[in-house]
Parts: structure tokens; C-alpha cells; sequence
């Protein structure tokens, strides 16, 4: 049955009319995936806001913006409430986007959409119906638009943890709670909004029940720190503070794009009275900087790097730089590992027989993430950064 055949039946009073008043479409998996990021990226933070951020820090989360609910008792259920709810979209650049949305959906890429079970219900060729029943936490679902909601980030990190590899739901943890370039692989004035928190993503976890993939998510959580800058740099702290028994380094928990305040001599040096650390371990006085071309803006952006290093080591922290190159070769990134290691916990850790097999899966993991997501700039993008 059409739309256009629905609303005659309605005009004519064979329909009821709470089959289409009221009806919410829920997105959710992959489709809500790309709405928040869409969401992401058209609410930028400046770098010094995105720096001075605080675990506690919620203002700018969407969860802060948009009408949470989660309930799904108006959810649209058929491929026509559905169809229906997108039509009735009221802001153009919202109704132009879900058209386009709904005109590309395919049996390969269908849009995902939430609702209650019922028995008899089937996905169609456009729209994948996921059915739950299990009670959800507040806030599960965020309005976009009257009509018209996605899953929220914590939810979504639940859903896709069913399909997910365990290193690639690291690498959604870790891009949820970081604030990546607005374009991929370059850096800028301002970065996308942070979707969650890693408090705030454990909470849910531990909150939601019988949910498929719940074990995988409430395992992965523990591994998501804040404040990544990029997916380059999720893959450095992914690798290095995930415990061994999944394929890290078991580092020390660090801070990451943590400002730190500097001496009068070095903020001469540094040309500013602070600096931002990649990677930070406060207590040991050790920071691990990233040293990318395209990541960090270029030669120019190096300069700066190097005066920052130089401002630290005059504080008296010891720095340890790694280069794109050695994140990629498995011997020299557990190296450098070892000698963060040594520097802060005072010494290098044992690893099994077993754990390069564990190390390399998770490298794999967490570049097909990258790779899909967020591809790499090639050389020629490089070297105008």
C-alpha cells in the first residue's frame, strides 16, 4: 500500500487516525551512526574549548541539545509510517536529507529503524526493522526533529557491538568521545562535537539489559578514554592502554589533549603560557606526542610541535615522540611502548607467547574501522596540509 493510498483512507475515515498522528521514526545501527556524526561535524567545538574539556563537561553533548524519551510506544513500525513520518518532516534541510536518504535505501543498505516487537513483522526492501523489547534507560532516544529520532550514542555503541570486532568498537568508543577534524586526516580551528563521554557510555552499558552484544560493549567501555584528536591518534592510545589480554600494551591510564600550565622560562620557550599534551601521565611526568604530518597540520604545525617539546622538557617532563612510521611497524611501536612502560611503571611487562597474534588482530581491527570511516589522505593531500 502507497502513501498516497494511506492518506485517502485516512481523508475517508477507514484509517483511524492514530496511525498517522503522532508516529515517531526512530533511527538506529548504522543509520543513526551517520546521523550523529552529521550532528558532530554541524556542531563544532573551537581547539581551546575541545582542549580545556572536562570529564564532567555535558554542555555540548547532543544528549544537552535534543529532547531525549525511551519509549517506543509511538515508534512507526510499517515501511509506509515510516515513509510517513519522513514526508512529514517539517524543516527543508532536514526533509531533503531523510528524501535522500529514503531515495538510496537498498536491500544492501537499507535505512535502520527501531520498533516494538510484533509478531509478523518483516524488514522490506528499504527498511531494516530491528525489534526490542527489553526496557531501555532515560535518554535511550534523541528527537531530531518533531517526528523524527535517532538512538543516542550510547545506545548506538550497544547495538553495533553485536557486529562489531572488539578493537573496531574500541575505535567507535573512542571516536564517540573524541572530537575529530571536521575534514578527515586535517587539523583546524574547530573540531567536531564530542557524542558522549566514557562516564556517561559505562553508565548506559551497565544500566541497559538483554540486549545482544552487551557483554562485548560492557567489556570494550573500560578500554574508551576521552579526547581523542583523530583516528591516527585513537590508534596510538588504543594500542598502548588496551590491557595485553586483548592485544594492547597495558599502559597506564593517560590524559589525552591535556593542556598543561608552564614555568615563566618555559612559556618563553613554547611562545605561550601552556601547551597541550597527546598523551599525558601527570603523576610520572612522561608525555608521548604524536608526530604526523597530515594529522597535525603541516610543517609549519611541526615547528610549534618542537618548540612544545622543548617547553616540556624544560619543566621537566620527559617526552617521547612517535611518528606515524613507528605506529605502524608492530617492532618499533612496542619499543617505544616498553619505554613509556619503564618510565611509568618502572618497568617493562612480560607478555605471553601468545600476545603478538592478540596485538596484530587488534591492529587489524582498529584500521579497518579507520580505513572505512576515515580513509587516509594520500601523499600529494599530505604535503599541502
Amino acid at each position: 500500500m502507497s502513501v498516497r493510498q494511506i492518506y485517502r483512507m485516512y481523508a475517508s475515515r477507514q484509517l483511524k487516525p492514530v496511525i498517522l498522528q503522532h508516529m515517531e521514526v526512530i533511527f538506529s545501527h548504522t543509520t543513526a551512526l551517520d546521523f550523529l556524526r552529521m550532528w558532530s561535524c554541524n556542531h563544532p567545538l573551537a581547539l581551546r574549548a575541545f582542549h580545556d574539556l572536562r570529564s564532567r563537561d555535558v554542555g555540548h553533548l547532543p544528549s544537552s541539545h535534543l529532547k531525549g524519551f525511551s519509549s517506543l510506544a509511538r515508534a512507526a513500525d510499517t515501511e509506509a509510517a515510516v515513509r510517513a513520518a519522513i514526508e512529514s518532516a517539517k524543516r527543508p534541510s532536514l526533509k531533503r536529507m531523510l528524501e535522500e536518504l529514503w531515495g538510496n535505501a537498498t536491500v544492501e543498505r537499507p535505512l535502520h529503524v527501531l520498533a516494538r516487537p510484533k509478531i509478523g513483522r518483516h524488514s522490506t526492501k528499504r527498511v531494516c526493522f530491528h525489534q526490542l523489547a527489553a526496557p531501555l534507560p532515560r535518554g535511550a532516544f534523541l528527537e531530531i526533529a518533531p517526528g523524527v529520532a535517532v538512538c543516542s550514542p550510547e545506545l548506538v555503541f550497544v547495538q553495533l557491538a553485536e557486529t562489531l570486532p572488539m578493537g573496531e568498537l574500541i575505535a567507535l568508543g573512542y571516536e564517540f568521545c573524541g572530537c575529530y577534524p571536521l575534514e578527515a586526516n586535517r587539523s583546524g580551528a574547530l573540531v567536531r562535537a564530542q557524542l558522549t563521554t566514557p562516564a556517561r557510555l559505562s553508565a548506559f552499558v551497565n544500566r541497559v539489559e538483554r540486549m545482544k552484544g552487551l557483554r562485548k560493549a560492557r567489556i570494550a567501555v573500560q578500554f574508551v578514554y576521552a579526547k581523542s584528536a583523530s583516528a591516527k591518534e585513537t590508534e596510538m592510545d588504543a594500542l598502548l592502554m588496551t590491557p595485553m589480554r586483548w592485544g594492547g600494551l597495558s599502559l597506564p591510564p593517560a590524559l589525552a589533549n591535556e593542556p598543561v600550565a608552564l614555568s615563566e622560562e618555559a612559556a618563553r620557550i613554547a611562545r605561550g603560557d601552556r601547551v597541550v599534551c597527546d598523551l599525558l601521565w601527570p603523576q610520572a611526568r612522561v608525555a608521548a606526542e604524536y608526530d604526523g604530518l597530515a594529522f597535525h597540520g603541516g610543517r609549519h604545525q611541526q615547528a610549534r610541535d618542537s618548540r612544545r617539546r622543548d617547553a616540556l622538557i624544560a619543566d621537566g617532563f620527559d617526552v617521547v615522540t612517535v611518528t606515524s612510521s613507528q605506529i605502524d611497524s608492530v617492532s618499533e611501536f612496542i619499543e617505544i611502548a616498553d619505554a613509556l612502560s619503564r618510565k611509568t611503571r618502572g618497568r617493562t611487562p612480560v607478555r605471553p607467547v601468545s600476545f603478538l597474534d592478540r596485538h596484530l588482530q587488534l591492529r587489524h581491527e582498529l584500521r579497518a574501522f579507520h580505513h572505512q570511516h576515515f580513509p587516509p589522505v594520500s601523499p600529494s593531500e599530505e604535503g599541502d596540509a
